[in-house]
């Protein structure tokens, strides 16, 4: 892919020089307007893929469902991006794709929308959403004919409670970067297992044969409240694990901060967790990292048994926009909510009301009676 940066006194000049220079085929990346020497330009960047076939201008209107292909002189569906072999192609199409939403953002007409609704949507910008999120939200607004925002954003941010009812019969696996609480939620999760279940065998596990402190605090708390300690290195052990889940026991796994996109997936690979039934993996984070880091902590996380996301540390964040750009960006639901460092009460199942609450009112978990929580 070829990209060059284009100046001129106008929008229409630069384009010029663009079919010019790359011909039809240019893809606008982004646009912008600078002072050079006292005076105004306009600024464009585009590319050419060199390796995609010239496109054939048919002569035809567009129908009213065609996407803008964002290439001088055409409009045509969307389709599949031509990627070079050896590039870093899911990194580098996202950062394109950043670029088509710049271009997409003064479009949306907030004037079509209540005032409520675009109060809502600014509030939401404000809060760190994205702009592939905010305009997801807006297209199903738009598209429902709605009054209110909360349909649109239930539609985008799904939530499936951490409880023995919505997850039955199933061994739970934390996943995410160090530092962002694995370790305590393992031990939140499993001493309210405890206090639902007093009849029940607990199982807290440490899958992390490098990291010592979470060993120790496990080992320590385990002993303190009647759970039950297993460490799991190999597939024989984590199949043990799973078969007593199935059995009725409360299983709770620790896993090591691994590093690298896939890296999770060929762990659950080494552990022999691939392609097995009863195992739910359940991505951790806090809202405290930018975008960039949240984006690569999934990849890095990603596997089959990805199933919920959990947030944690919500008390030391000021804004929680982030709660919507990973449920946007990942299609995963929420599954519990965190905050504070007790480890008897920091933790709810998540539900719809408790994450609005969070979102629009900067409400924690325990702020509210429990009854305005539910779903």
């Amino acid at each position: 892919m070829r990209v060059k940066t284009y100046r001129g006194t106008s929008m229409a000049a630069v384009l010029a020089q663009v079919r010019q220079d790359l011909g039809p085929e240019a893809v606008i990346l982004g646009n912008q307007t600078i002072r050079e020497d006292g005076e105004t330009l306009c600024e464009v960047m585009a590319a050419l893929d060199e390796t995609a076939p010239p496109l054939q201008d048919t002569g035809k209107e567009p129908v009213d469902n065609a996407a803008p292909d964002y290439r001088l002189g055409i409009r045509r569906k969307p389709a599949a991006p031509r990627l070079p072999q050896g590039m870093d192609w899911s990194r580098e199409w996202g950062e394109i794709k950043s670029h088509l939403l710049a271009l997409l953002r003064p479009r949306l007409d907030f004037g079509a929308l209540s005032p409520r609704q675009r109060l809502a949507l600014e509030y939401l910008e404000r809060e760190g959403v994205d702009d592939a999120a905010v305009l997801a939200i807006y297209r199903s607004i738009i598209d429902s004919g709605e009054d209110t925002v909360i349909p649109a954003l239930s539609r985008i941010v799904h939530v499936k409670p951490l409880t023995t009812d919505a997850w039955p019969g199933m061994a739970h696996m934390f996943v995410g970067p160090s530092g962002v609480g694995k370790t305590t939620t393992v031990l939140r999760l499993a001493l309210a297992a405890r206090r639902r279940m007093p009849e029940a065998r607990v199982v807290v596990v440490n899958a992390d044969a490098g990291r010592g402190k979470g060993r120790l605090m496990l080992r320590h708390y385990a002993e303190l409240s009647g759970l039950t300690y297993a460490e799991a290195e190999n597939p024989e052990e984590f199949g043990r694990l799973l078969d007593g889940a199935k059995r009725g026991e409360a299983v709770f796994v620790d896993t090591p901060s691994l590093r690298g996109e896939g890296a999770m997936a060929g762990w659950c690979g080494e552990m022999g967790l691939t392609r097995r039934e009863g195992l739910a993996a359940h991505l951790v984070l806090a809202p405290l990292y930018a975008p960039a880091q949240t984006s690569h902590f999934l990849r890095v996380n990603h596997c089959e048994h990805l199933a919920s996301l959990v947030w944690t540390k919500l008390d030391e964040a000021c804004i929680y926009g982030s709660l919507v750009n990973m449920a946007h960006a990942s299609s995963l639901p929420i599954s519990a909510l965190a905050a504070g460092p007790e480890l008897t009460q920091g933790m709810v199942p998540a539900s719809g009301k408790a994450v609005w609450k969070l979102l629009f009112k900067h409400q924690l978990p325990g702020e509210y009676p429990d009854a305005e929580a539910g779903a």
